[in-house]
């Protein structure tokens, strides 16, 4: 029998969820507030709300791959809420560093808060994260397993604002390689897709070669992921995406699409990297911009190198020790991080 991505995903969320809410709680502290208006469970005036959440990829990812091998998707669930406090916080202090207004169809906690303020919230996000993986214990979880859990879940946070300096370190740069890039997405990105895969094999009872497949597993999937969030950033719907389609271009940034684009040589090329390296004109076409980057390629070498990472991810979880069932569940994942519409 093949087990379903799409019948299993309710199931997961509202596990996360209730996990989260534990963790969070309903203290009457502002800063409570804060962190529960910024994961969509009230508006700005501390009331319920209905807003949205997030889509909970990461921390669905620990127990999928916790099932897989034969756990528990509830012992795991600690874990699971762990890592989305962790990409949580680390979507507040991201929202602050790049003076992001709207996250969510909402806005940022900063410009409600004030920076200083949002910052302590994340904080807040980061610290509760590891007390959440704490809980573990409390679920049977034996001390040495609880330990390489925290290991695992402190080292990919170290990886994720290593990526984040990278990425911001690279901010006004038009001379960024695409090896730079890949290794500051490697960080930013996939360590936060590695990460609950490997948790999710420990706390499923996988041994050292089913941890390391599923983190290899996640890893190829999480820069897949990238790529293709490089690629919408550009030629997405801004209807399904609820971004503007011109963003990535009017900042500037120096995606995988734009740097293949430069890298592929010629005049052309030369003129997108001396353009690029100027601020927008007013009124600038981002549309025609965006022609060029993929007449020069640009569209089609990111399509491709997504394509890779989700074959690397493939090719990955054929050396760990899961059921056909449940192979095609964790196939159907890195499929959709791959060619998602948004």
């Amino acid at each position: 029998m093949t087990v379903s991505l799409e019948a299993l995903l309710p199931g997961y969320r509202g596990l996360i969820e209730a996990e989260l809410r534990e963790v969070v709680g309903s203290g009457s502290s502002e800063l409570w507030a804060w962190m529960r208006y910024h994961l969509g469970w009230e508006d700005a005036d501390g009331h319920a709300s209905q807003a949205a959440s997030g889509k909970l990829l990461r921390a669905a990812a620990v127990l999928l791959a916790a099932e897989a091998l034969g756990g528990e998707p509830d012992r795991a669930a600690p874990a699971a809420a762990a890592i989305e406090l962790v990409h949580n916080f680390s979507l507040l202090h991201d929202d602050i560093e790049d003076r992001s207004e709207r996250r969510r169809d909402r806005a940022t906690l900063w410009t409600l808060v004030g920076v200083p303020q949002a910052i302590n919230t994340g904080d807040g996000m980061h610290a509760l994260a590891r007390l959440s993986l704490l809980r573990l214990a409390s679920r049977g979880v034996d001390d040495a397993t609880v330990l390489a859990a925290a290991l695992e879940l402190d080292q990919a946070c170290l990886r994720l604002v290593e990526g984040q300096h990278a990425d911001m370190a690279m901010e006004g740069r038009s001379d960024v390689s695409r090896d730079a890039y890949l290794a500051m997405i490697e960080g930013k990105t996939a360590a936060m897709f590695a990460t609950p895969f490997a948790l999710g094999a420990l706390l499923g009872g996988g041994g050292p070669a089913d941890v390391q497949a599923f983190r290899a597993f996640g890893h190829h999937t999480g820069m897949a992921f990238q790529a293709a969030d490089d690629l919408l950033g550009i030629w997405g719907d801004p209807q399904v995406t609820g971004k503007a389609v011109s963003d990535d271009l009017r900042a500037r940034k120096m995606t995988l699409p734009v740097i293949a684009a430069i890298e592929g040589g010629g005049d052309e090329a030369t003129a997108l990297a001396q353009e690029y390296a100027r601020p927008p004109a007013p009124g600038a076409d981002y549309a025609a911009l965006a022609t060029r980057i993929e007449r020069l390629g640009g569209r089609a070498a990111t399509e491709a190198y997504a394509a890779a990472e989700e074959q690397a991810a493939r090719e990955a979880l054929d050396r760990a020790d899961v059921p056909d069932a449940w192979r095609s569940a964790l196939l159907e994942f890195s499929r959709a991080a791959t060619y998602r519409a948004s």
